[in-house]
């Protein structure tokens, strides 16, 4: 785990680095070019290279936070049933199926835990997606938020537009290993936080002998 965070800074660091040295040939030709043309060149330089360090930033996520699954044989089909089994158990945790997609989120339509959820500050509002490759049996976790007002729950919760945030790179949790545990939890025992997703989510699916990776898309 510690190998995986300091490769991520080391990551992180390099990215802006290279970044500055694709904006030198930029820079070299700018007194070359005339000013609207070197605008529009510049524009267009700037869009690939930030497209550029995107893709190369999700392909490091990828190598890096990738977690092999036991020698386990659980087909897809089972492991799509055993994610959306959350769906039966008495737990915060709702799961949908959407385009292909598992979908893993707080369960905030639910009188039974709308008023915990704003008690305890919550204004945004986590999901986790499951994106399944059978070819190579690897699931990819895809982490999105949504902003959350509680007005009056739960008849009246208003949610925002998902979009991409910094993947969360907690993969444990000390009371929660697989989805199972969901069943033995109290409502009092939940914090809200991601790692109540994120980790039993995990460690069903390593459990389950399916290669777990991170991305952002």
């Amino acid at each position: 785990m510690v190998k995986r965070f300091l490769l991520t800074v080391v990551g992180v660091l390099a990215l802006p680095a290279l970044c500055v040295a694709l904006l030198l040939p930029l820079l070299l030709v700018q007194e070359q070019l005339p000013s609207p043309y070197f605008e529009q060149v510049a524009c267009g330089w700037l869009a690939c290279i930030l497209l550029l360090l995107i893709v190369l930033g999700n392909s490091m996520l990828k190598r890096i936070w990738c977690l092999r699954g036991k020698d386990v044989l659980t087909s897809e089909e089972q492991l799509r049933h055993r994610l959306l089994e959350i769906r039966t158990m008495n737990c915060p945790v709702s799961a949908v199926e959407k385009r292909g997609k598992v979908i893993l989120s707080w369960r905030y339509d639910d009188i039974a835990w709308c008023g915990m959820m704003s008690r305890m500050g919550m204004e945004r509002l986590y999901e986790l997606r499951c994106r399944i490759d059978a070819t190579t049996r690897t699931v990819y976790l895809i982490d999105r938020e949504r902003s959350i007002d509680f007005l009056v729950c739960p008849d009246r919760v208003k949610t925002g537009f998902a979009r991409i945030c910094l993947p969360f790179l907690r993969t444990s949790s000390l009371h929660l290993k697989s989805i199972d545990q969901y069943n033995s939890l109290q409502p009092h025992d939940y914090d809200f936080v991601v790692a109540e997703i994120k980790a039993p989510v995990i460690g069903t699916i390593v459990n389950s002998g399916w290669n777990v990776r991170f991305s952002l898309f």
